[in-house]
């Protein structure tokens, strides 16, 4: 897998959360995607970052793209060593992607998950740190 090393900054202030998503392989919907987005967004997430491959489909890629050029989403890609393909090969994309995005979250966001595009939090608490969620979230969840 061939990820750019960046040394990563530390923030003036931490933001709240951050998503990570494991690499976009195949045909994704649109709608499905700006909904995902949009609801994140709504749920106070200040970063999200996002990862194709080679295998990503171009409409999705599109779609990641337009949000990766907002403040939201960062996109990047993830590419195979000499071209190849395979089962054993996306899952390396899917650790690879998600291992960059932890590390360059690390220091400037207090909360980081690890989403798939067909998830989303479902409560107030992030279970494994046992903390409660920043305000923001926790106020959607109480309407």
């Amino acid at each position: 897998m061939f990820v750019p090393v960046e040394i990563p900054r530390r923030a003036a202030k931490n933001n709240d959360v951050a998503v990570c998503v494991k690499a976009a392989f195949g045909k994704i919907d649109h709608r499905r995607l700006v909904e995902w987005f949009e609801l994140h967004r709504l749920l106070g997430v200040t970063s999200v970052g996002v990862y194709t491959s080679p295998r990503t489909h171009p409409e999705t890629r599109k779609t990641l793209a337009q949000y990766g050029r907002t403040w939201l989403a960062t996109q990047r890609t993830v590419d195979y060593p000499e071209g190849r393909s395979g089962k054993g090969h996306e899952r390396i994309a899917h650790l690879a992607g998600v291992n960059d995005c932890l590390y360059r979250h690390l220091y400037t966001h207090r909360f980081i998950a690890v989403y798939d595009f067909d998830e989303v939090s479902t409560g107030p608490y992030i279970l494994l740190l046992n903390r409660p969620m920043p305000t923001k979230l926790t106020n959607v969840y109480r309407q």
